[in-house]
């Protein structure tokens, strides 16, 4: 089984460095999501494939959808020129729209809440989003191949600009049509960002943004976005020295949208962000430095919010968060981790996508 585990986290860790410079929400997006208010978690390898989406409090599948962009609980899917919004919630196509604007092209991200499909077609000298709901489609065309799609929330636009030296976020008002001139960024930082785009999540309610970059040289930043106040901050992590370790960190939202937990298993380190505040509120260590593999960290939060779990991919551990404690869990191949809601089970998505339950305390 640990043989298993290894290849798969070699695999992800080769994925992540392949990847370009922004990070577009198909290739940074997590692979599973909560449901039905935690009842329900959505599965998938990547981006690219079906999602499953499983009943917390029995470990059955309840129905699969097609690969898409997942937003709040909303599923959006391209088959050629048509579009379709899946309600991840109760598995229902909830509506269709078919692409009006002339050329090829390629489903990139949906708006925050899931309601606008986001497309974008890229050429020698331009690039051309198309913003497609089941009301209507609007066109934005920028000059230029080096522009990504970021995120969108009502009428901000939020767009990656690639530069020899990283790339910019940049804000464009639909309202006014307007690009703004200055990127946005940090008030103090620099407006040029570094480093890999390794993973993001997003608020409850979509309003936040959280993306995890990692430097070469293993420091490890949060990069939250304000999609609706349009404004960014960044919040440096514990730890440098080891991009392996770095990129361990998994990233844990509260519902209260109010906190943000990023626990590393390669630095053996817990951190809570205090997302209004924009900085870290408390940092302490625990002793992984025996048992870590390289991989995308996945963590999960328990429903009364006391405790998460955290896993590399083989090894396992649960934080509990008002003691500042982290217990090692026995070792079990993990590509997915929930709660169910009575807090009885730690439901495990392992090996061959078998579903496990364990005890949960």
């Amino acid at each position: 089984m640990r043989a298993l585990a290894i290849a798969l986290l070699g695999c992800a860790l080769l994925a992540g460095s392949a990847r370009s410079a922004a990070c577009s929400p198909l290739d940074c997006s997590t692979s599973q999501f909560a449901f039905a208010h935690g009842s329900l978690l959505g599965v998938r390898g990547n981006a690219h494939m079906p999602l499953r989406v499983i009943d917390l409090r029995t470990g059955e599948t309840r129905w699969r959808l097609p690969p898409g962009v997942v937003a709040g609980h909303v599923l959006v899917h391209q088959d050629g020129r048509l579009v379709t919004w899946f309600d991840a919630a109760t598995g229902a196509r909830l509506a269709d729209a078919v692409v009006q604007a002339h050329g090829t092209f390629v489903l990139t991200g949906a708006s925050q809440d899931g309601r606008q499909a986001v497309l974008a077609r890229t050429q020698q000298r331009s690039t051309t989003f198309a913003i497609v709901s089941p009301d209507g489609e609007r066109v934005v065309r920028l000059g230029g191949n080096h522009w990504s799609f970021d995120a969108l929330d009502g009428d901000n636009l939020f767009l990656v600009r690639m530069l020899s030296a990283g790339y910019q976020i940049r804000l464009l008002r639909l309202a006014s049509d307007i690009l703004e001139r200055r990127p946005l960024k940090d008030p103090h930082e620099a407006a040029t960002l570094t480093g890999v785009p390794w993973s993001r999540t997003s608020s409850a309610d979509g309003r936040y943004l959280y993306t995890l970059y990692v430097d070469p040289n293993g420091k490890a930043m949060v990069h939250v976005l304000d999609t609706q106040a349009a404004t960014a901050h960044c919040v440096d992590l514990p730890g440098s020295g080891d991009f392996n370790a770095a990129s361990t960190y998994a990233l844990v939202v509260d519902p209260d949208g109010r906190h943000l937990w990023a626990v590393s298993a390669g630095y053996g380190r817990v951190v809570h962000i205090d997302v209004l505040r924009h900085r870290v509120v408390d940092d302490y260590r625990f002793d992984a430095s025996a048992a870590w593999n390289t991989n995308f960290g996945v963590a999960a939060l328990a429903p009364d919010g006391e405790r998460l779990a955290v896993t590399d991919g083989y090894h396992l551990w649960v934080v509990e968060l008002a003691q500042r404690k982290v217990v090692a869990r026995p070792s079990h191949v993990a590509l997915a981790l929930a709660y169910s809601p009575d807090l009885k089970r730690l439901w495990v998505v392992g090996e061959r996508s078998r579903v496990t339950a364990l005890p949960a305390l």
